[in-house]
């Protein structure tokens, strides 16, 4: 079968937009990056089936602001049968909520930037924190407490007492 894909296509992966198709098919292949690292590339044949996928929902009119989650399972199960091997991901490192306290300062990394939220508590092997006003949920290698000087504008917890 010959393939049209362009040899620089670019799966979507900008989260401001919504856009997000290529941090998803990372997830499920076990591609995820590190804090602080680039994104690995996906393998050709994810590319490909995106592409595929992505040009047959454009022809039938179907195609939104990215693909929803069982579009992107379906061209997870194609590039599988091409021979994609997802890997076993392994936590490097896990956020220690024994050392945190109610309200502390922690930094996560939440759509492909490190931002300054505060520690609620640890629950379904998920870390609770306040972000913007809003309770996220946060896998634990996603959450680490900050460095020296880092956020400045942010109480260092949220419990302290401001003066005016």
């Amino acid at each position: 079968m010959k393939h049209r894909m362009p040899e620089d296509y670019k799966i979507p992966d900008d989260p401001d937009v919504g856009r997000m198709d290529a941090a998803y098919l990372r997830s499920c292949l076990g591609l995820r990056a590190q804090p602080g690292e680039e994104p690995p590339q996906l393998p050709t044949a994810v590319r490909r089936a995106h592409y595929d996928m992505a040009r047959s929902l454009s022809i039938l009119g179907a195609m939104g602001n990215g693909m929803t989650p069982t579009q992107l399972a379906t061209v997870v199960a194609l590039a599988l049968r091409e021979g994609v091997q997802p890997k076993d991901e392994e936590p490097t490192y896990s956020f220690q909520d024994d050392l945190a306290k109610y309200g502390q300062k922690v930094v996560i990394y939440w759509r492909n930037k490190d931002r300054a939220a505060h520690f609620l508590q640890t629950a379904d092997d998920r870390v609770r924190v306040l972000h913007d006003g809003n309770e996220r949920s946060i896998r634990p290698d996603l959450v680490r407490f900050p460095k020296e000087g880092e956020f400045p504008e942010v109480e260092e917890n949220i419990n302290q007492t401001t003066e005016v």
